[in-house]
């Protein structure tokens, strides 16, 4: 009897942790985001970028048409973007974040070369904030 219940009890407990770890993103407040993007970016770093966007995102690269992509596909997208043109630095120029409907972000992509402006329009999904789209063009 004391092992069923402490079976159940673990059991109980494992379940409240891994929802608990799923959570976690819904739990960072809009600023904490926008910087862990901005982060995500200056290390090039697209794994931890799609953590923060919606399953389908919007991108433009420079050069090249908009498309949508899951976000697996953005993943790998922004990878071999960020390879071409490994980032030095990342810094917002602008942020619109009072808006409750969207967030609006332009930054600046420093690479060896020069620098590309990015603009990103963040939404609300299911409590959180995800990157919507990514416009990368050059200055």
């Amino acid at each position: 009897m004391m092992r069923n219940s402490t079976t159940t009890f673990l059991l109980l407990f494992l379940i409240a942790a891994s929802v608990k770890a799923g959570n976690v993103e819904s739990t960072l407040s809009v600023t904490d985001i926008i910087e862990n993007i901005r982060v995500s970016m200056k290390t090039a770093n697209s794994k931890d970028l799609t953590t923060y966007m919606s399953d389908m995102v919007e991108i433009q690269l420079p050069d090249q048409d908009r498309n949508n992509y899951s976000k697996t596909q953005a993943e790998f997208v922004m990878r071999d973007f960020m390879k071409k043109y490994a980032p030095t630095d990342f810094r917002y120029i602008h942020k619109v974040l009072e808006k409750d409907d969207f967030k609006f972000t332009i930054g600046e992509y420093v690479y060896a070369d020069g620098i590309m402006r990015v603009t990103m329009v963040i939404k609300p999904v299911n409590g959180k904030y995800l990157i919507d789209s990514i416009v990368i063009e050059r200055k």
